[in-house]
């Protein structure tokens, strides 16, 4: 965990200053400095040919100018960058054709020895649910290459989507043992370790075994098998710079959809590298010096979509909450661009605050700075994309939207508590003087993050929330049992009351994400050490 050195020891109250921050609007330039102090250009700018090498037959691969493999780099491509509108339209016509097609996999007797009907039913949860958080899995490419044994699609990936998606299901088919919910999933996990050794996919990258690897590592992180999540998280890692999912290949190839695909990709990686830099408190691998790669995602099939959540056809009535959602749009596309562009400020709180050397001296130097890009990213979110259950405005209190909306407004909530959180009363970069209005922004913060949760709980359930929002309710109840130990610890209030709903979000976040247990467990210990008692009753949907 960030700062995981929170002190069992009681909490000293602090006083809670009622400062609000100033708004300061700063001009975009096109030169910018990074994380280490280099200057870089943005992303679409670069000449990213020099790092670039053809072989004799052909192949493109990434050596750069310093390298002794390095081979002609000429163009050997035409050098038209593919984003004409009907190239666009080009991939969304193909989606929905293969759409179309997808069923035809139906008339299959199993996938990959998995019998039919159980295969689908996976598929149909991961497309439903995980795969609208990163955009890892391009499905027109990988449902297409699952019946033709193309290049996107291998075993390997459909057994870690089987094997992710299983915790998801309530099937009792998916258990290895069908009185041991532990062992759900379990026969597809040991496969793709079967896999890795035998065909030896560790040996040379493919983008169907660095996205499976990306899908097992986030999901062995969420069960708590935190070593072997962030080894499988490492090897795609490295199989990004291998494939040079970093450049963007617009001067050698032509190929929109393989285009898609890689920027689909590597943002992914670049997510996941970040957030589980967050959750493990350890070395991210990608530097904002080596993103070079476009946000412009030419398929926008997804982008207006009707998403409801899964209902399992063999267990409609177990699957349906008692009143189910309208379906609304699920945004995929656009909320994984401001994704991607969160993350990039994530980048810049893990290298100033979470880093092994750093100071509070260089923290509050980088402070306004940040918060400006942060406070900056909200003001320009599009309003489909804004949750905020507290809001006066009917726009973004009312509708419900999809969880990956609810999500990625959760996860911004959480970056403005990593931001100010070192700075509070026991923040590990904490100064006589502490910035007047860090309190009251992380006090805010969380109290948003419990309320997007709550919101999230009531329309959905948690039953099928990723360890992404487990994440962001854990950074939430960091600062609510602060701020019950410095008010409340003889007579209970709102601050109590805040932290037991969200620590009871914890509890059943933790049905399908295991290893959240031990977060929630770690906040527990923290109010037994300040002699805090849980709040009994009900919780409302939104506070104030």
């Amino acid at each position: 965990m960030v700062d995981g050195n929170i002190s069992l020891q009681q909490i000293s109250p602090t006083p809670t200053p009622s400062e609000e921050p100033k708004k300061t609007i700063r001009s975009d330039k096109r030169q910018h400095s990074d994380d280490d102090g280099a200057w870089i250009s943005s992303d679409e700018d670069l000449d990213v040919l020099p790092f670039l090498s053809v072989d004799e037959g052909g192949k493109v691969d990434t050596f750069g100018p310093s390298s002794a493999l390095q081979g002609p780099t000429k163009p050997v491509m035409p050098t038209e960058s593919p984003v004409a509108e009907h190239v666009r339209n080009q991939l969304i016509a193909n989606a929905i054709l293969q759409r179309q097609r997808e069923h035809d996999l139906c008339y299959r007797p199993d996938v990959f020895g998995v019998p039919m009907e159980l295969a689908k039913h996976l598929l149909d949860l991961h497309w439903n649910r995980q795969h609208h958080t990163f955009l890892l899995t391009y499905r027109p490419a990988v449902m297409r290459d699952l019946v033709q044994n193309g290049p996107y699609c291998s075993e390997f990936l459909v057994n870690a989507i089987f094997a992710c998606s299983s915790k998801y299901s309530q099937r009792i088919e998916v258990r290895d043992n069908p009185v041991d919910s532990s062992s759900t999933g379990r026969r597809f996990f040991a496969r793709c370790d079967q896999l890795l050794a035998e065909q030896s996919l560790l040996n040379s990258s493919s983008i169907a075994t660095l996205v499976g690897l990306l899908l097992l590592g986030s999901t062995y992180n969420a069960r708590g098998d935190t070593s072997k999540g962030w080894l499988y998280t490492g090897y795609a890692l490295r199989m990004v710079y291998d494939l040079g999912l970093h450049l963007d290949y617009k001067a050698t190839t032509a190929n929109a959809e393989d285009i898609e695909i890689r920027r689909r990709v590597f943002w992914g990686a670049f997510i996941c590298d970040k957030l589980q830099s967050l959750y493990l408190g350890r070395p991210m691998t990608i530097h904002l010096r080596d993103v070079h790669v476009s946000r412009n995602f030419m398929d926008t099939m997804e982008e207006k979509e009707l998403w409801t959540p899964y209902v399992d056809p063999m267990l409609p009535t177990e699957s349906m909450s008692p009143m189910s959602p309208a379906p609304t749009p699920i945004h995929s596309v656009s909320t994984f661009q401001q994704l991607c562009l969160l993350s990039r400020i994530m980048t810049k709180i893990i290298n100033r605050f979470y880093v092994v050397g750093a100071t509070a001296e260089n923290a509050r130097a980088s402070l306004q700075a940040i918060d400006d890009a942060l406070i900056s990213w909200k003001d320009n979110l599009p309003v489909d994309l804004k949750f905020e259950p507290w809001s006066d405005s009917l726009m973004t209190s009312q509708v419900r939207p999809a969880p990956n909306v609810m999500i990625l407004n959760a996860l911004y909530y959480s970056l403005v508590i990593l931001l100010h959180r070192p700075f509070i009363s026991d923040g590990h970069l904490r100064s006589a003087v502490p910035p007047a209005s860090s309190w009251k922004r992380c006090s805010t913060a969380a109290r948003n993050i419990t309320s997007i949760v709550l919101g999230y709980q009531s329309t959905y359930t948690l039953r099928g929330a990723p360890y992404l929002l487990s994440y962001a309710v854990y950074v939430a109840c960091t600062i609510h049992v602060r701020n019950a130990a410095a008010t409340e610890r003889q007579h209970p209030g709102e601050n109590s009351s805040l932290l037991s709903a969200s620590l009871h979000s914890l509890d059943e976040l933790s049905l399908p994400n295991v290893g959240v247990s031990k977060p929630a467990s770690i906040i527990r210990k923290i109010m037994a050490a300040n002699g805090l008692q849980l709040v009994s009753g009900n919780y409302p949907n939104q506070w104030p």
